[in-house]
């Protein structure tokens, strides 16, 4: 028997599946190998309800997928410089539509299971692909969402009429491990307990920003697709330079600096790159507790809403302190090609103290995911789906996500009776639902 609750989110409506918690693991800067992850693209009817022109959305899929430029493909060979690359499993680079033996639902397990069981009666084994995405028709299912992806593993639900780009980078983005990008809320730049979660960063395509956002810094290491010249672990106080995270050429993309044990805070420039960012432009600060880079947190010292989308950046003489750990980040300047931070460490600091004492044992993240292929390992879903709204799963409940939606998040999926312009802040209700 399945229990059903519903959540209020943005347009993108974004769920997930919690797959595995990996382990943290070191990780000095080293670039991440070369990794070509296979995508099955399947479209699928119901017994009751079919897709409305299969062949119009073949066309509309296979640039979406696999396009020279505004597709998933080309999004992530951009973000990762090459490193990671999506393509066709097979020689058809969208299957189907294949029918299931299922009435139209938002049962997202069940139409995985009959999608994986109709693609095999079909001669498609689930081990020559990494990815299975499953594009299903709304008009009677009705889902609220814009898409659904496993966290850490290797699928993706996309209903048709919601169907964008904005909501496919973002889906696969969970598959790479990422949970949604929050906003630290950090009056006066103060780092200590007054620090409230506020909505969703907009510096990320997970959190909020759609395609054209590139991921953080902090996101990028999670995925070790910062090289070692790329990334600089602050041991002792001084000042650098930082170059745009996503431009070309060489030098410092990424600052991390010790908050003691596995708590950092990454500090990244941000500049219009290719079709990356170009509505953000300064300096921006992450928290990453714990060594979780896939759940950081965008710091904003400002105490009112951002009115543009670099509104937040870190200006110049702007300071962020942690007196606690005597911790102080300060932004000298900044421009449109390079910026300049000091980082201050210890009681020392004018001097250039040591890097905070460890609280725990010291470890800069956890394992990479983009080094694992979610198709062909053994790595188990979660026997219960947890769906996660513009928030956070409550702690110790990560199968049921009941949040409230962040009215202010700009809508990252659009299409359909349901969505609004772009720019808007239409509201859904997500059905989520558990196994037993």
């Amino acid at each position: 028997m399945q229990s059903t609750s519903r959540v209020r989110l943005s347009a993108l409506a974004c769920g997930v599946v919690l797959a595995s918690t990996a382990a943290p693991a070191a990780y000095a800067g080293e670039v991440a190998p070369a990794d070509r992850r296979t995508v099955q693209v399947v479209m699928v009817n119901f017994s009751d309800s079919a897709l409305a022109d299969a062949a119009k959305l073949e066309s509309t899929l296979e640039s979406a997928y696999y396009g020279k430029s505004g597709s998933l493909a080309s999004y992530y060979n951009e973000i990762t410089r090459g490193r990671t690359t999506f393509g066709p499993a097979g020689t058809d680079r969208v299957t189907g539509p294949l029918t299931l033996p299922v009435a139209a639902s938002c049962d997202t397990g069940r139409i995985a299971d009959e999608t994986q069981k109709a693609l095999a009666a079909a001669g498609v084994a689930k081990d020559t692909y990494d990815h299975v995405s499953i594009v299903f028709p709304n008009e009677k299912a009705k889902c609220g969402f814009g898409g659904l992806g496993t966290v850490g593993g290797g699928k993706t639900w996309m209903p048709d009429e919601h169907f964008s780009i904005d909501a496919l980078v973002h889906e696969f983005g969970h598959n790479l491990g990422y949970h949604h990008q929050m906003r630290l809320r950090c009056p006066d730049g103060d780092l200590g307990a007054g620090c409230k979660e506020d909505g969703n960063s907009h510096k990320s395509v997970m959190g909020g920003g759609g395609s054209a956002a590139g991921l953080t810094a902090a996101e990028l290491i999670h995925n070790k697709w910062l090289t070692g010249g790329e990334l600089t672990d602050v041991t002792k106080s001084g000042t650098y330079t930082l170059r745009p995270l996503n431009g070309e050429g060489t030098g410092v993309r990424a600052l991390r600096i010790p908050l003691g044990g596995q708590d950092k805070i990454i500090v990244e420039m941000r500049a219009k790159a290719g079709a990356l960012d170009g509505a953000l432009q300064g300096v921006h600060a992450y928290r990453v507790a714990k060594g979780d880079y896939t759940r950081s947190a965008l710091i904003d010292p400002s105490t009112g809403e951002a009115k543009a989308p670099d509104a937040d950046a870190l200006r110049a003489g702007t300071e962020l302190t942690d007196t606690a750990r005597k911790v102080t980040v300060k932004v000298v300047s900044s421009g449109k090609a390079q910026a300049t931070v000091a980082v201050r460490l210890g009681s020392g600091a004018a001097a250039g103290g040591p890097a905070p004492a460890a609280a725990g044992p010291a470890a800069s993240g956890p394992a990479p995911v983009a080094a694992v292929k979610p198709g062909r390992t053994a790595v188990s879903e979660a026997p219960a789906q947890a769906l996660e709204s513009g928030v956070r799963p409550h702690v110790g409940d990560e199968r049921l996500a009941e949040t409230g939606g962040d009215s202010s998040t700009a809508p990252l999926a659009l299409g359909g009776a349901a969505a609004l312009a772009l720019g808007g802040a239409a509201l859904f209700a997500l059905r989520r639902r558990r196994r037993p």
